[in-house]
């Protein structure tokens, strides 16, 4: 199928046309090809663009020296130049047919190709097959723009043999559901599902950029409910927890669907996303409570200590992904916090913001509230004793409270000044003094402080004044 059809968009970018124009005019076929014209179809704007062309690479270096565009070529043996302008890189490779995937990631070779027909061959789904000329006329050989009304992922050609090529499009096709809310073909499906034990040779580098695109997607919860066979051959727990009933009052469905309706609750923005580690953590958050799964002898389900089964989950699988260490403490963190709920005192919820960073807490306060709201109606019921404890939290802070003890009126400066010697004592003192602030028994001005600093001296003859 070659459906020519002009595109509902407003127009290329001009410098992606400062490219399209200099190659066309020397003879050569040229197109906006992939993922752009997707988007622009589904009327969203491409965040990138990508060129193909009959151009042979030496061709397209030719064209670029004579036009002044910069470029690099750094990947001119798989036939792509990269123009380099202002608004941003544009690759531009040439038409080509790919050889045996010998690592299951690159071609062997490849071999340079004329048409559209014989490039669109190579690529991976219909929906990022489809080719764009300068004009907005769309050359559409596989079906791209029925799938995209359809809503439809599906490989092109043999789905097998595109899996075969390279595993990881198994994951981006999660990914693009995902993104674009899109079903995947049974016949795909099937085949992402035959081949996915192949995704333990791909990088873990590369299994981390699939998986975090995954969850920060607005139709990230749908996505994993139709991959999970595929995600548990990462996560295998995923896999445990379909299924796994709770046999709980305070919940009304599976492990894995309460999870991935917190996922669904976590909040998504057009230009981010969802937030990266609050959506990975709604994915890991729950993932232990199979492991710690205990019933009485009334048939009642109890799960307690999963947050910290489901935290040394999260540390492993991300670890072994080779997430940043940042990324997999916060994660780690959010998960093994996501079930506490202290007493509603204000001495008590101001100590335990100050034990975490303010980042962390305003997560927490999101996770905690798409966890809540994924129980049942009775387990629901949690969400005012969040609130109150939210409602004294922002209370504190509108005070002008501190959370540190960096913050408070006085340093270490001031307790030497009080007699105390040089060391850690010092410091032991600073802490005895930002408990009771804490706790209210003084204020954080400079005379309150130091006056509650003398009297834990005078109470307290180890630091030997």
């Amino acid at each position: 199928m070659d459906i020519n059809k002009s595109a509902p968009f407003t127009e290329i970018p001009d410098h992606v046309m400062s490219i399209l124009g200099p190659i066309e005019s020397s003879g050569f076929q040229a197109y906006v090809a992939g993922g752009a014209v997707r988007d622009i179809l589904l009327g969203k704007k491409p965040h990138d663009y990508d060129i193909a062309t009959s151009a042979k690479p030496d061709d397209i270096i030719r064209i670029f020296r004579n036009e002044g565009i910069g470029f690099f070529d750094n990947a001119v043996r798989h036939g792509t130049v990269t123009a380099v302008t202002e608004q941003g890189n544009v690759e531009v490779t040439t038409f080509r047919e790919d050889g045996t995937y010998s690592d299951q990631r690159r071609p062997d070779e490849v071999i340079f190709k004329a048409t559209i027909e014989d490039d669109v061959r190579r690529r991976d789904f219909t929906v990022n097959a489809m080719y764009m000329d300068r004009h907005g006329v769309i050359h559409d050989p596989v079906g791209g723009q029925e799938d995209c009304d359809k809503r439809l992922i599906r490989a092109v050609g043999n789905a097998g043999e595109r899996f075969g090529e390279d595993a990881l499009r198994i994951l981006r096709a999660i990914r693009f559901s995902s993104r674009l809310g899109f079903d995947i073909e049974p016949g795909t499906l099937r085949a992402m599902e035959e081949h996915a034990p192949e995704l333990k040779q791909i990088s873990s580098e590369r299994i981390a950029s699939e998986l975090t695109g995954i969850v920060t997607g607005r139709y990230a919860a749908g996505a994993i409910r139709t991959g999970w066979k595929i995600m548990s051959v990462i996560i295998p727990e995923i896999g445990i927890c379909r299924g796994f009933d709770q046999r709980s009052k305070y919940h009304d469905r599976d492990v894995l669907e309460h999870i991935l309706d917190v996922l669904d609750l976590i909040p998504f923005s057009e230009e981010d996303g969802k937030d990266p580690e609050l959506a990975m953590a709604a994915l890991f958050h729950d993932l232990g409570k199979p492991e710690c799964f205990k019933m009485d002898e009334d048939g009642t389900g109890h799960m307690k200590g999963h947050p910290l089964i489901s935290a040394v989950i999260t540390d492993r699988v991300l670890n072994e992904l080779k997430f940043p260490k940042q990324f997999i403490f916060n994660v780690c963190l959010l998960v093994k916090l996501h079930d506490t709920y202290i007493k509603a005192d204000r001495a008590e919820v101001h100590k335990f913001m100050s034990r975490y960073p303010e980042e962390i807490l305003n997560k927490l306060k999101i996770l905690q509230r798409a966890d809540i709201m994924a129980h049942s109606p009775l387990g629901q019921n949690r969400i005012k004793r969040l609130e109150e404890l939210n409602s004294i939290s922002e209370e504190l802070i509108a005070s002008g409270a501190v959370f540190s003890i960096k913050d408070l009126d006085i340093d270490g400066n001031d307790i030497i000044s009080l007699g105390v010697r040089p060391g850690p004592g010092v410091g032991e003192v600073l802490s005895e003094v930002f408990a009771h602030y804490i706790e209210e028994r003084c204020y954080n001005n400079k005379e309150s402080l130091i006056n509650e600093a003398k009297k834990i001296l005078s109470e307290d003859d180890k630091f030997n004044i």
